[in-house]
């Protein structure tokens, strides 16, 4: 058996049995299969995964330190599968183990936003098959990321069925903590969405390159940089695509303030739409908000550390 086949049939039983079993599957089908086809190319008489070829991957791709720290523990699973298989396959240890770090949000300003998406819509990448561009794909996929605070790992895990052109309703399924959920997109996100269907044609996956496998979070993340640079946006704060979600999170709730809202009262609409498991995880939104607006009235900050403590969680989900 070549080492492509082992893999490739290996992983796709991992995925079906997660599936299966009720977990999700999108952030591994975006993190494995590059690594899968790495090895593939490189080692290709090879029996197994070793030391060596992690090794290679990880000075190949450009991981940040958290973003490696996840794709070591999805290979670790991955791994431990291919052992359960009964093959012999290399396991990362405990030294591969990374530290992970706090992340500061970027927060866009209005020009740097306009700048950023009249760069991604003026993008032009390289591909097969006239429906399948990223340039068709990039405007509607980074939209769906700002304009309803959607994970980089979700828009991937979109089926076609998942998307009613009517309603505007989009189910997104089992995302963070294997929680499925419906969201409704503005009026404008529909018509957008309605524009590239007809254009994308029949198939599978909402997003779906010329060969039938969804774009994966690690193509948005390749072409991030490139977006970045062009827009002329500082890489000093390092933006990432999550800062889109953060983005759309801190200026809803400041349209709310600025139009005299009560944001206690939204918030947990809010979070119901974000995905969190916890409305805690929406208040982390409120920190990024400048002074002023912290201190607004709209935010009931005693009434928040009577019911969730004087720490309020400060970090992302």
């Amino acid at each position: 058996m070549t080492l492509d086949k082992k893999l490739n049939d290996a992983f796709e039983e991992m995925m079906k049995y997660r599936q299966s079993i009720g977990y999700a599957t999108a952030t591994y089908r975006s993190s494995v299969p590059p690594f899968i086809n790495f090895c593939v190319k490189n080692h290709p008489l090879s029996a197994r995964i070793t030391q060596e070829m992690v090794d290679e991957w990880l000075i190949y791709y450009p991981y940040t330190v958290n973003s490696k720290a996840a794709f070591l523990s999805l290979l670790r699973e991955y791994t431990k599968y291919l052992n359960f298989l009964g093959y012999d396959d290399y396991i990362p240890d405990d030294d591969y183990v990374v530290k992970r770090i706090a992340f500061n949000p970027y927060l866009f300003t209005d020009d740097e936003l306009s700048g950023l998406f009249k760069t991604i819509d003026s993008y032009v990448g390289k591909t097969c098959g006239k429906r399948y561009l990223p340039e068709i794909v990039l405007p509607v996929y980074s939209r769906l990321l700002y304009c309803c605070g959607l994970r980089p790992q979700e828009p991937p895990a979109i089926r076609t069925e998942d998307v009613n052109l009517i309603t505007g309703d989009v189910y997104i399924r089992q995302s963070k903590r294997h929680k499925d959920r419906h969201i409704i997109m503005s009026e404008d996100m529909r018509a957008l969405c309605q524009k590239y269907d007809s254009v994308a044609g029949k198939r599978q996956w909402f997003f779906q390159k010329w060969d039938g496998t969804p774009y994966e979070a690690s193509w948005y993340n390749q072409v991030w940089r490139n977006l970045i640079s062009k827009s002329g946006i500082s890489w000093k704060g390092a933006p990432r695509p999550y800062d889109l979600r953060h983005a759309f999170a801190s200026r809803n709730i400041i349209r709310w303030i600025n139009n005299g809202k009560d944001v206690m009262e939204l918030l947990p609409y809010l979070s119901a739409y974000m995905g969190h498991s916890e409305l805690t995880s929406t208040l982390y939104y409120i920190h990024l908000l400048p002074e002023n607006l912290r201190k607004s009235k709209a935010v009931d900050w005693a009434l928040l550390s009577q019911v969730y403590g004087k720490g309020v969680l400060e970090d992302e989900d």
